[in-house]
């Protein structure tokens, strides 16, 4: 059965065969041509010999935010060159160093690191073997200028790139009570209105177009609010008479929420008190997602940012009731949604923003 076609095409490959020694036959007797030495060529990488580059030890996780008088860890991560290696892990001038051993079948390794007290820099000596790796970390005091430069895998680091953490204090009803007496002698600033965070953008547009205020994008796939102490480490002279901060919904959407982000409220208000000034102060509560699985930790987010900000002297301004219920809010069509609202309800939210913009 298979026989026709390998006919036909055995009989290709013959044609073809006796064409190019027909063309040899004639190019025989023609005049010779210049020749040219070909290039030699390169070895082929699977033949010569593989070096493994090795990562450095390197802080993978930190706080961005810590008080002053908690205890905390951040993560390290090593390479497992040879297992078996003893080493040694610990803060320079700190604590006697604690030891440790590579282990086996396994590529990296992590760690914890307890997080050193006092502002400055400090140094982690990291040993192993007989190397040792120095890792900076910088704790910065909030009420001081902010240090922060840049994100790297979504944690603050400074211009040097250097893992860096606000220090803040605990906040508590004596205190609080103690602040809002002191408070009500800061003036209130006289800059332009100042939003920061999630511009909640969909379909080509978003909910801060056309607003009169300097606009600051600050977003991250996982820990936006970190983005966010980024954006605000410089500050306009004068203060803005309003910040508006806009959490968005993408700490939920990126799997990586956590209670800590309503520390971002209180850095804030220490960051703008030691300015000498008290700009009105603005938490746009993010609307209740689409998503069915993510629906109760929305609530429970909303619920705690909007306690946290009632607390510290914040204006709630509440998106999912402006903007409606998700499966009208961010309807195109049918079965068919955005992640943010769009159309009027959109529309709603810039008008309720801008309205506490002129307040």
């Amino acid at each position: 059965m298979g026989f026709p076609p390998y006919t036909a095409a055995y009989g290709l490959r013959m044609r073809r065969a006796v064409f190019i020694l027909f063309v040899a036959s004639v190019t025989v007797f023609a005049p010779a041509a210049e020749t040219t030495t070909p290039a030699p060529v390169p070895p082929s990488p699977s033949t010569a010999p593989g070096v493994r580059i090795w990562p450095e030890p390197r802080f993978t996780h930190w706080p961005a935010v810590i008080y002053a008088d908690e205890a905390r860890n951040l993560s390290f991560e090593l390479p497992v060159k040879h297992a078996g290696t003893p080493g040694r892990v610990g803060w320079e001038g700190g604590a006697p160093a604690l030891p440790i051993t590579l282990p086996d079948d396994t590529e990296r390794v992590s760690g914890l690191m307890p997080v050193p007290s006092g502002y400055g820099l400090h140094t982690a000596l990291i040993t192993i073997g007989d190397v040792t790796t120095r890792l900076s970390l910088r704790l910065a005091d909030v009420r001081q200028p902010w240090p922060l430069v840049a994100m790297r895998n979504g944690f603050p680091v400074d211009a040097a790139g250097v893992p860096t953490i606000l220090v803040d204090r605990r906040r508590d009803p004596a205190s609080e009570r103690q602040w809002k007496l002191l408070s009500a002698d800061l003036p209130r600033s006289t800059g332009q209105p100042l939003l920061v965070g999630d511009p909640l953008a969909d379909l080509g547009g978003d909910t801060w177009q056309g607003l009169s205020a300097e606009r600051r994008r600050a977003v991250d796939d996982r820990h936006p609010q970190h983005a966010v102490l980024v954006a605000l480490a410089t500050l306009p002279q004068p203060l803005p008479r309003t910040l508006v901060w806009s959490p968005g919904n993408g700490a939920l959407f990126g799997g990586a929420w956590t209670a800590e982000e309503e520390r971002l409220l209180g850095v804030v208000r220490s960051r703008c008190a030691t300015l000498g000034a008290a700009p009105r102060l603005v938490l746009l509560l993010p609307p209740i997602p689409l998503d069915p699985e993510l629906q109760q930790q929305a609530r429970e987010r909303r619920e705690q940012l909007a306690r946290s900000a009632g607390f510290q002297g914040w204006s709630v301004v509440d998106l999912e009731g402006i903007a409606g219920p998700a499966e009208t809010a961010n309807r195109v069509a049918d079965g068919l949604f955005t992640r943010h609202p769009i159309g009027e309800a959109r529309q709603r939210i810039s008008d309720a923003i801008a309205a506490e913009l002129r307040r």
